[in-house]
């Protein structure tokens, strides 16, 4: 199975190289910018210029298809299935009901109100100056109205949770922590109050001490600076 990544520095895209770390896989990675070139790979089938990070392509050895996938969740149970690993296999009756929650809670819930946070933030930021107070209160409106809340319920919620669990579905590291952990870090790196919650700051310092993911920062050329400097800007 041959593997390409089409990865951007510092976005959602660096879960899935943590994963094919992880998995010990053989694979290509090419850091694009936004969108993806098609420049160089015209001979790579279903590529769309439009698609957006990450997207990988998988060939098969046994078969000339190539398949291309965008969305994190997807890849991630693509090649947790295909690799037969960090997926359901090693995991308990109980076990499975947390990785199934919270595998989507990270895509279907945290991400989407992070995003949210995000968006108002930059509308604000590319207001015209003479205008711009209109969406500052905007901004305000929601943020206090809604997301605030929201954000600071969930984080609360996997705090509770890794109180008594060393990884989302218990003992056993799986796709579930690789997918929350990004938006979990732009929480924490962004406000001071999540920041100061204890489960989350130890379950965050366990597994990116792990190798494989010390070596898909590396290779992914991520920057802790301009991480926390983005995600800081929507609070």
């Amino acid at each position: 199975m041959h593997i390409t990544l089409f990865h951007k520095t510092n976005s959602r895209s660096q879960r899935i190289l943590w994963l094919l770390e992880e998995l010990n896989l053989d694979y290509e990675l090419i850091h694009c910018d936004d969108p993806i070139p098609t420049q160089g790979f015209d001979k790579l089938p279903n590529l769309n210029s439009t698609l957006k990070f990450p997207t990988v392509q998988i060939c098969d050895e046994h078969s000339t298809e190539v398949i291309s996938l965008t969305e994190t969740a997807a890849i991630a149970d693509y090649l947790s299935h295909q690799c037969n690993s960090l997926g359901m296999a090693q995991l308990s009756s109980s076990e499975m009901l947390h990785y199934y929650f919270w595998k989507n809670f990270a895509e279907a819930t945290l991400m989407p109100d992070l995003a949210l946070k995000q968006i108002f933030a930059q509308i604000v930021l590319r207001t015209p100056f003479p205008v711009r107070f209109i969406s500052k209160f905007l901004k305000f409106g929601f943020d206090q109205g809604y997301l605030n809340d929201a954000l600071q319920q969930h984080l609360f919620r996997i705090n509770a949770h890794l109180k008594d669990h060393i990884y989302l579905a218990g003992n056993h590291f799986s796709i579930a922590d690789v997918l929350l952990w990004f938006p979990l870090l732009a929480c924490t790196q962004a406000s001071t109050k999540f920041a100061e919650l204890l489960h989350i700051q130890r379950y965050l310092q366990k597994i990116q001490s792990r190798p494989a993911f010390q070596r898909a920062l590396e290779k992914g050329q991520w920057s802790a600076t301009v991480f926390q400097t983005y995600w800081s800007q929507a609070w």
